[in-house]
């Protein structure tokens, strides 16, 4: 999956979890097959973690500094 895409994904289950909370319990219940409430929004919240832990990966990858010109300017061979 792309950045792009991880982000539309995170922001589907922001807008589904923000929906489910304002259900009522048997609505919830019949629309996502679940017991009760709290499961799906237990599922939902630990789906969203996952997709924060990802993109939180991606961004310390690459967070668009220049390290070998701030090495260079500063005098230093190279960054460890």
């Amino acid at each position: 999956m792309t950045h792009y895409e991880l982000e539309q994904g995170l922001n589907a289950l922001y807008r589904d979890l923000d929906n489910v909370q304002n259900m009522d319990e048997a609505t919830a219940c019949k629309v996502y097959n679940v017991d009760c409430k709290a499961d799906i929004i237990e599922v939902m919240q630990e789906e969203i973690e996952t997709y924060k832990a990802i993109l939180g990966l991606d961004a310390k990858e690459d967070d668009g500094m220049d390290y070998d010109a701030l090495c260079m300017v500063q005098g230093l061979s190279r960054y460890a």
